[in-house]
């Protein structure tokens, strides 16, 4: 099965809630939704007298990561949400974009399969896994931490994350070191954590300050497993190590991957404009330099259930841009087949 959907709320929904995005979502025709989960921020604030003799967990709050006697909330994490609250304690929760609509997951989740709309989520684009010890990597690790509970209540089957930019004069094999080590302790969270199946999806990028091409993907899920390669035919055009130009060179990019692959690919489109070496900039499709056709022609040859996320600027526009594409020229080679039929006849 091949399903489309946009990167976020889409830019046509009236509401700006989860609920609002995924009920639009459903409406325009599209079943793919990736939550953008960006700019958490931390509240901390003493309990209330209402609150005290409540769990952590039954505060009808945003996203509570925690509750302790002080402010530091760096240490703790959603374990402590079975204590019961005191006088004195304080809580710490996320704010900010989705988070303010966490309450309300258990039930987006039932409402997105009822309207047939697969989940997924995105972690914040800041997200450094390239080095281990330092205060960035540790805030990088605990709103991953913060993303793959959200997934996990939401039912979204892929988390999403970049790896990060490389320091200047590092070696690379010490860069490789430290992005498995840091995604072999998260994936060993995810699993002692969350109660659902997530699949790490990992996000080719583009740039001489960021690693993450596919080749650099590919060797990390070899490595670290239930990890996948998150395909973004963008930056990978803007590269330039592979052409794009026709279904062939659509086709060597998921052979690649395939070995990485089990039940479905995710995928990223956009159009994109390239400047200069290392520098590009995501387009709507129709003025990019990346041929949504060109796809298309291996798509109605495959059997693999691919998830096809626009990351363009114009969001579901270009999702149902993309959708109608597809299905003109899948429609257009059933009747060609069928003509062929018909004339054998």
């Amino acid at each position: 099965m091949i399903r489309f959907g946009p990167s976020g709320i889409p830019l046509s929904c009236k509401g700006r809630t989860l609920e609002d995005g995924i009920e639009d979502v459903h409406k325009l025709g599209l079943n793919a939704f990736e939550v953008q989960f960006l700019r958490p921020k931390v509240r901390t604030r003493p309990v209330e007298d209402e609150e005290i003799g409540l769990k952590a967990k039954n505060v009808p709050e945003k996203f509570i990561i925690g509750v302790n006697r002080g402010r530091d909330y760096k240490e703790i994490f959603v374990e402590d949400l079975e204590k019961e609250l005191k006088r004195g304690d304080m809580i710490h929760s996320i704010t900010g974009g989705v988070a303010e609509d966490f309450y309300k997951f258990q039930r987006l989740s039932r409402l997105s399969k009822e309207l047939d709309v697969k989940m997924s989520l995105h972690t914040p684009y800041y997200i450094k896994l390239t080095e281990t010890g330092t205060e960035a990597v540790e805030k990088s690790r605990r709103h991953f931490k913060y993303g793959a509970i959200m997934a996990d209540i939401l039912d979204a089957g892929t988390i999403v994350t970049h790896l990060g930019v490389k320091e200047e004069g590092k070696d690379k094999d010490d860069i490789e070191q430290a992005v498995v080590e840091n995604l072999r302790e998260l994936r060993d969270w995810i699993t002692e954590k969350c109660e659902k199946d997530i699949k790490i999806g990992i996000e080719t990028q583009t740039g001489e300050d960021v690693y993450g091409n596919l080749d650099e993907i590919l060797e990390i899920c070899r490595q670290v497993s239930e990890t996948v390669p998150v395909i973004n035919f963008a930056h990978i055009k803007a590269e330039g190590n592979y052409s794009l130009k026709d279904e062939e060179d659509f086709a060597e990019i998921f052979h690649k991957c395939e070995n990485f692959v089990k039940d479905e690919y995710y995928v990223n489109f956009s159009g994109v404009e390239k400047r200069r070496t290392g520098e590009c900039r995501m387009t709507p499709i129709k003025r990019g330099d990346l041929n949504f056709e060109d796809l298309v022609d291996y798509l109605i040859k495959t059997e693999d259930n691919i998830t096809i996320i626009s990351t363009s600027p114009l969001k579901e526009h270009d999702a149902m841009y993309m959708k109608v594409i597809f299905e003109r020229i899948y429609s257009r080679e059933i009747g060609k087949e069928l003509r062929r039929e018909n004339k054998d006849e």
